[in-house]
């Protein structure tokens, strides 16, 4: 009797091991321990923006790209040195190339029409194979490129998978918050991005102006129209994590795609080594993702050339203290209106960096870990569960980000993301699969149990 019940004893027993493990890892891990380490070209380099997967050399004055977009072009016009106008096909463009030994010639691929997305833009310098075996090298033809867009093979994401549509804040709230945009921050539709940004800032920084301090703890599972209207009505209080989250709503909500970024590092849940929480909304314009902290005041910045500059570019920027050609895009409100050197009271002006970078220089270490939140946009689980059963996006999204969705994260040093998610995807499949053996191994029993009777 015994020999044939130790199939469902066995499964039991493996099934509560495997419980208890999981447990363990979920109640112990650290509070921002849900990333997984990504490449440079993965966070900044959207779909958006087409990219080159791989060249193809056909014919010997002709080249071929293998592109990567959100849509499709069929058909594109090729221009040479800026004129010589020839016609290309497709996501797999073929055009002529000049190959003149040694000239730099610029090709630049204008989709039709021009505005379905940003012009490719390449430069080829060509070498013979002859030219190499005059100097006694064994060599093919080499095409020296220089494209203006990503180039590579990658995981890659839109900038819409960076998107929160806030379906948990309720038609009846979307509906009041896009009113908001429309009549009380006035934003238009056809305003650049830029000007949505500032009309923003503009008009949220005095909403929020004795809304900093400490939150409280139902503010991090409160979706984030709750947050602001809790702030801007007295009974709440924020930092910048909060201000990082009402950015990004209101963002979204006015038409800029907006993503969450913390720049956190902690160990034991007690030593911090870095903590500080902003956004990156993204300028169709430039195709680039910018930096922008709402609890700085920071619209934006740009380098010397007004090319907008995103959090993993200031990061380094920092390490070298490197910021004397960068330019903040700044609310001059409470916070910077009697700060040396920054003009005015009650707009938006542009200044140096090195006025306005006191977080930047304070909580962008070289240890830092930038982690980038994908949607929904909802506040990580900490030392307090009650969150879950009080709001049920909040819960989902964190199971899910605790095991198949994690941020990504950018760092200089190497990380345990990776390890982290095998580990934890190892002990939850492995309880599924304990699970099934379990009902299989009580099925049998039970079958012999009526087959004996």
């Amino acid at each position: 009797m015994i020999r044939r019940k130790w199939p469902v004893v066995a499964s039991v027993l493996l099934v509560i091991v495997l419980l208890a493990l999981n447990l363990y890892v979920f109640f112990s891990r650290e509070w921002e321990s849900s990333f997984s380490p990504a490449s440079y070209a993965t966070l900044y380099y959207p779909l958006d923006v087409p990219t080159i997967r791989r060249w193809d050399i056909p014919d010997r004055n002709r080249i071929r790209l293998d592109l990567a977009w959100t849509g499709e072009i069929k058909e594109w016009t090729v221009l040479t040195d800026g004129g010589k106008e020839q016609p290309a096909t497709g996501m797999s463009p073929s055009f002529r190339i000049d190959t003149t030994f040694s000239e730099l010639h610029t090709y630049r691929l204008v989709p039709v029409p021009k505005e379905a997305c940003l012009p490719v833009e390449v430069s080829i310098r060509f070498y013979s194979r002859e030219f190499y075996a005059s100097l006694g090298l064994e060599r093919p033809d080499v095409y020296v490129v220089r494209p203006t867009v990503p180039c590579g093979d990658f995981d890659q994401y839109s900038v819409a998978d960076w998107v929160d549509d806030y379906s948990y804040v309720g038609k009846e709230g979307l509906a009041a918050a896009d009113r908001i945009v429309r009549e009380e921050a006035g934003i238009r539709e056809s305003d650049p991005t830029f000007t949505k940004l500032e009309k923003l800032t503009r008009y949220l920084r005095p909403k929020l102006k004795c809304a900093v301090g400490v939150p409280k703890d139902d503010e991090r599972w409160e979706n984030p129209l709750q947050l602001y209207n809790e702030m801007i009505g007295g009974t709440g209080k924020g930092w910048c994590t909060e201000h990082a989250r009402v950015w990004v709503f209101w963002a979204n909500r006015a038409g800029v795609p907006t993503r969450f970024v913390f720049n956190a590092r902690t160990q034991d849940n007690r030593i911090a080594y870095s903590g500080h929480a902003f956004a990156e909304s993204y300028i169709r314009e430039q195709g680039r993702w910018a930096y922008a902290d709402l609890s700085q005041g920071q619209c934006y910045i740009t380098n010397r050339e007004g090319q907008v500059l995103n959090t993993a570019e200031l990061f380094q920027l920092n390490q070298q203290n490197a910021f004397d050609s960068t330019y903040a895009r700044l609310y001059v409100d409470w916070l910077w209106e009697h700060h040396p050197g920054i003009p005015g009271t009650d707009t938006i002006v542009t200044v140096p960096l090195t006025l306005c970078n006191i977080a930047i220089r304070s909580e962008f270490p070289v240890n830092s870990i930038l982690k980038y939140r994908r949607p929904p946009n909802v506040e990580d689980v900490r030392d307090i569960y009650t969150g879950f059963w009080k709001d049920r996006t909040f819960l989902t999204a964190n199971l899910e980000r605790y095991l198949f969705k994690p941020q990504l994260a950018y760092s200089f040093y190497p990380t345990e993301g990776g390890q982290t998610y095998f580990i934890r995807r190892a002990l939850f499949f492995s309880l599924i699969v304990s699970i099934a053996l379990w009902m299989i191994a009580a099925r049998i029993a039970r079958k012999r149990k009526q087959t004996q009777a």
